[in-house]
């Protein structure tokens, strides 16, 4: 197999020998139109010639040689350093199925692909999304040989790593104890087991790979611009559409939009002209008193304290959980004032910098509860 990028086209030459015809495997979960689709997936190909065609039109005329619709999500798409007009200037397969061959054609672009009841979708890896941005041709050379490379202490000290984590905990001493413990794999599963660990997230960036919270990341997400209109719609909906742009899980406090004015709950208007997401959120709380804060998981919502009159608590509802306390002695030293700290009483970087703690403190307890090697079991 060869591969070469070119600035504006993808060289792939793919060739592939004749072995026994394998039956499809009917795998669990498909429907009946999906599990038409993996067929058509197994179906060997006895020769196949594209020449200079971009993405969607080569995934299409590939399709059509089994009988099946393959597109390109048109988001993943936008990711590609082209977008849509990126091109694979040639693609020779012989003797072989697009099982074998998409994953070798799609790896090289940071894509994946999912089988539905009508076609195959190709979709940008987990790490391509993570970017938020087009990609450069390094970019993908560098999440190409990441998903390549099995993963050796030797090899992977061939890769440039940036750590976007507060300098309050030793991130890369918390990184290399995960990895101890994370099994074999190449070194992007190897990055994905100990980054989820964590609580982190990686993606390649030109000739290094990035490493950052998933809060970083979410708020990363939610930097991105969207025009839409909103009319005389429920929030929630709204909210949620918006949690999706940003491809961010909402999380909604149970009973909350009952405790709103109904014309705000089910007939909300929002106007947006090339807002950020966060700031849409932000324009939401102002007005309506809700409040939302970022977490390792998505986006939470909430009531703020203030709803319910005269700018106090609520009455009968619980605050957030405590996560601190603040220890004062006397001036005599006879005894001890002691505040105890809920979780949105904290500011975000105070938050950040408790949770990375958490988890090193975790990882120093997983160390100790380890058997040790050098006792013989009887």
């Amino acid at each position: 197999m060869k591969m070469i990028a070119g600035i504006a086209a993808l060289v792939v030459t793919l060739t592939m020998v004749a072995h026994a015809e394998t039956p499809a495997v009917e795998q669990e979960g498909l429907t009946r139109g999906s599990a038409e689709v993996a067929r058509a997936l197994d179906r060997r190909l006895e020769q196949v010639s594209i020449q200079g065609e971009a993405i969607p039109e080569a995934l299409a005329q590939l399709g059509r040689e089994v009988g099946i619709r393959i597109s390109i999500d048109g988001e993943s798409a936008d990711l590609l350093p082209w977008g849509a007009q990126t091109r694979l200037k040639a693609v020779t397969i012989e003797q072989a199925s697009l099982r074998e061959v998409l994953p070798q054609v799609l790896d090289a672009l940071g894509m994946t692909y999912t089988i539905e009841d009508d076609g195959v979708l190709v979709v940008a890896s987990e790490p391509l999304r993570r970017m938020n941005r087009r990609a450069t041709w390094d970019d993908l050379k560098l999440l190409r040989r990441c998903c390549e490379l099995e993963y050796s202490p030797e090899t992977f000290a061939t890769f440039k790593l940036q750590y976007r984590i507060t300098s309050k905990v030793d991130a890369p001493k918390m990184f290399k104890t995960q990895l101890a413990k994370a099994g074999r794999g190449t070194v992007a599963e190897m990055l994905e087991v100990v980054t989820r660990a964590l609580g982190w997230v990686w993606f390649p960036n030109g000739d290094h790979l990035v490493i950052r919270t998933c809060e970083a990341q979410i708020a990363n997400l939610m930097s991105r611009r969207v025009t839409a209109r909103y009319t005389n719609e429920p929030l929630s909906r709204i909210l949620a559409d918006l949690a999706a742009k940003a491809r961010t899980p909402i999380h909604f406090e149970p009973g909350m939009m009952l405790k709103l004015p109904r014309t705000t709950s089910q007939s909300y208007t929002l106007l947006l002209r090339r807002t950020s997401i966060r700031q849409a959120f932000e324009l939401v709380s102002a007005e309506t008193g809700l409040k939302y804060d970022i977490r390792r998981d998505g986006i939470h919502t909430g009531l703020s304290d203030k709803i319910g009159g005269h700018g106090g608590p609520r009455p009968g509802r619980r605050g957030s959980p405590y996560v601190g306390k603040i220890s004062i002695p006397s001036t005599d030293g006879t005894y001890i004032y002691e505040f105890l700290l809920r979780e949105d009483e904290l500011p975000d970087d105070v938050l950040a910098h408790r949770r990375q703690l958490i988890e090193e403190y975790i990882q120093k307890m997983r160390s100790d509860m380890a058997p040790d090697e050098a006792i013989q079991q009887p």
